[in-house]
């Protein structure tokens, strides 16, 4: 029922009920929402198109959406759990639709995490947890913990003891897309390139030695034995137990979002007019 026109908000102007049908009185992901507005100050001889038009009525519906966040906010850790169960999706799809309230909206969000097997975690106690120097709010998106738990491209985060966000709902992905950063820290995806592990500088020079000497396999790979496939090969060091792993391209699809998109209603279109994703071998 996302988007369909509910008559939750009553209207009222000096205590005479004026209306119910307002249209967007309330956004969308808020349309659970029910209360009353009285105002003192709406004229009462207009018509009710008129009176959508006016000026202290768009001042009206911007309070409505504070005042709504500001009590989600409020609400004591237990309820907001329940809350959140419910309506955790309305909170995400926020996220992407009210762009002037992205941050009020994102201390809101709350996902898996690795800290916690049990208790799901809020950005700002992510950002409390992190180690020095930590650029990167980390994530991994899958189809569930135990998929994100398991993936190669977690194994050096994990093990270096940096935390990372366990996305397993569908949407999860799409509000990332448009919550670029949290408190000035961007987020980073561990299935993508250029993952960034805090690497000393001695690290980095062994790595570069590496690099060299394990140039004509990387070009081999490329150019020979999977060149219909990916990018690239390169050595990495986000690996600790598989011997490989196929990473996506910086701006490309990961490969939940790829499974998301073939799996959706226009997917055959997707498959015919998308360019095929290319990949990292590392």
């Amino acid at each position: 029922d996302y988007g369909k026109a509910v008559d939750n908000i009553k209207m009222y102007v000096k205590r005479v009920f004026i209306t119910d049908d307002f249209e967007e009185m309330m956004p969308k992901y808020l349309s659970f929402v029910k209360g009353v507005v009285d105002s003192d100050d709406l004229p009462l001889n207009v018509s009710r198109e008129t009176l959508q038009q006016n000026k202290l009525l768009r001042v009206i519906k911007k309070k409505l959406v504070r005042k709504a966040l500001d009590m989600l906010k409020k609400m004591s850790e237990e309820d907001y759990k329940k809350f959140y169960n419910e309506f955790g999706t309305n909170v995400k799809l926020g996220v992407m639709e009210d762009h002037s309230n992205r941050n009020r909206l994102a201390k809101l969000l709350r996902w898996q995490s690795s800290q916690d097997a049990e208790e799901m975690t809020s950005l700002q106690s992510y950002l409390e947890r992190m180690k020095d120097k930590q650029d990167h709010i980390y994530f991994m998106t899958g189809t569930n913990r135990v998929e994100c738990e398991k993936s190669p491209f977690v194994e050096a985060l994990l093990k270096k003891g940096y935390e990372v966000l366990y996305l397993v709902d569908p949407i999860d992905e799409y509000t990332i897309q448009n919550l670029p950063e949290f408190e000035g820290k961007k987020f980073q995806n561990a299935a993508k390139e250029n993952l960034n592990l805090q690497e000393t500088d001695a690290a980095k020079e062994i790595m570069e030695k590496l690099g060299r000497e394990f140039d004509t396999l990387m070009n081999w790979l490329k150019e020979k034995v999977l060149s219909a496939g990916i990018d690239k090969a390169i050595l990495s060091t986000r690996l600790v137990e598989s011997p490989c792993a196929l990473v996506a391209t910086q701006y490309g699809y990961s490969g939940n979002m790829e499974r998301i998109m073939k799996s959706q209603a226009y997917a055959k279109l997707v498959a015919l007019t998308a360019p095929t994703p290319r990949r990292s071998w590392s």
